[in-house]
């Protein structure tokens, strides 16, 4: 087994290149591209029949009923374990109050000059969730997508998760999406659960947005059907990267990167900093760690995967942060605050020790939906926003029409059309 967490140290004006290195580990896959979109051909021309196989040759499960029976999310609720139903309740609770402080901003109205100018979000009419599933279940998921989904209001949420050998969705995801109100759960993952949604089958209706995350398979699937329906972002293997000094504490630091570790081998962990020794220590505790843990297959290889970069200062790990533009960041050096000030390029900034990246993928009530492969220096994480489209209304009196037709007569003629001009000014000759 390959050592935990290679040492690199980046030298003056290596910045890039080394992001390039962690960023090339994950991109540049055509064999994940081309499987993915034979998928996505063969679901679109075999629809369920095509699902139904491929589930059985990828997923070694045997689907009869695609979708899943309502009665079977009301009977997974009513047997599910009463603490996991009551930690998902309160979850989900959490995440609703943190998004409706942003919905809640989303409508208002203003007056200027004789126009009224109204924004008022409107919800899209159906979106499908991917819930991964197979190592593990994530339950949390469900509320991070569809219980958001819901609060905005969208009328008709799809859940699609991939079935255990049995055929069978994992009953915490399926009491999660009675929690939520889901209202079609179909078992099916991978690329041949995005090629239902974007393209619809006998048993699942097509959505206008796919969103949630994945692994490789999934997630490539999703910016190949991108032209024919909406998606949210790149959202694959999850990342952390963990920013610290001498005054930062090795097993916190150890222990946070174990605990993304065990996400799967395909995970990007890494520790950014200007203290040698801390870079030594945190390499010892993950090897130690790793050696003897739960998922320990999947964590040291995630681990032998990941990095410990060591800069030349501050200033620079700051640059190497927002060049990897990581999923996830923890901020746990000295006057955090101010490291977090000069991050740009991050999915969720975590500034401190009791703001662990495993808290935020449960509890906080932030969106665990968060852009990877450095999409983050594009986009900001899930939220109400991905389900809703603002539609801006104007209502104009006489007075304020008439103070923009000056302008409104030079920007028209500079733009050689003249009938804009006059479709405005005959309203004032009747």
């Amino acid at each position: 087994m390959s050592e935990a967490l290679p040492l690199v140290e980046i030298e003056k004006g290596g910045v890039q290149s080394f992001a390039a290195k962690v960023r090339g580990r994950v991109r540049g896959q055509p064999r994940v591209e081309q499987e993915a979109a034979r998928i996505l051909a063969e679901v679109r021309e075999g629809r369920d029949r095509a699902l139904r196989r491929i589930t059985r040759e990828l997923d070694r499960a045997s689907v009869d009923k695609l979708r899943v029976p309502d009665a079977e999310l009301r009977d997974a609720l009513r047997d599910e374990d009463p603490e996991l139903v009551q930690a998902l309740k309160f979850s989900l609770n959490r995440i609703r109050k943190t998004q409706s402080q942003l919905l809640g901003r989303l409508s208002f109205s203003y007056v200027s000059d004789g126009f009224v100018v109204k924004v008022v979000p409107k919800p899209l009419r159906s979106v499908g969730c991917y819930v991964p599933g197979g190592r593990a279940a994530y339950a949390s998921t469900v509320l991070m997508t569809a219980g958001v989904a819901k609060l905005a209001g969208v009328d008709r949420v799809v859940v699609c998760s991939p079935p255990s050998p049995d055929g069978r969705v994992n009953p915490a995801i399926l009491a999660a999406a009675s929690i939520c109100g889901v209202d079609e759960v179909y078992s099916v993952g991978g690329a041949q659960a995005i090629a239902a949604m974007a393209y619809g089958t006998e048993s699942v209706e097509k959505v206008q947005k796919i969103v949630g995350p994945g692994g490789l398979y999934a997630s490539v699937a999703k910016k190949l059907v991108a032209n024919d329906v909406s998606i949210d972002f790149f959202a694959g293997p999850t990342e952390l990267v963990v920013v610290g000094d001498g005054s930062t504490d090795v097993k916190t630091t150890a222990w946070d990167l174990v605990g993304q570790a065990e996400h799967g081998e395909e995970t990007l962990c890494g520790l950014v900093t200007w203290d040698r020794g801390l870079a030594q220590k945190v390499r010892s505790e993950t090897s130690r760690i790793s050696g003897d843990v739960e998922r320990g297959e999947f964590v040291r290889k995630a681990l032998a995967r990941g990095f410990v970069a060591l800069c030349e200062d501050r200033e620079q790990a700051a640059d190497l942060v927002n060049a990897i533009a990581p999923e996830h960041l923890e901020v746990l050096c000295e006057d955090g605050r101010g490291f977090a000030a000069k991050v740009r390029d991050a999915g969720l900034v975590l500034v401190g020790e009791y703001a662990p990246c495993a808290a935020s993928d449960y509890c906080i009530g932030t969106d665990h939906v968060i852009p990877t492969d450095g999409y983050a220096k594009l986009r900001s994480g899930l939220s109400v926003l991905d389900f809703v489209k603002l539609n801006w209304v104007v209502e104009g009196s006489r007075d304020g029409l008439r103070r923009v037709v000056p302008s409104l007569k030079s920007l028209a003629s500079a733009e050689g059309l003249p009938n804009h001009y006059l479709s405005v000014q005959k309203r004032f000759r009747r």
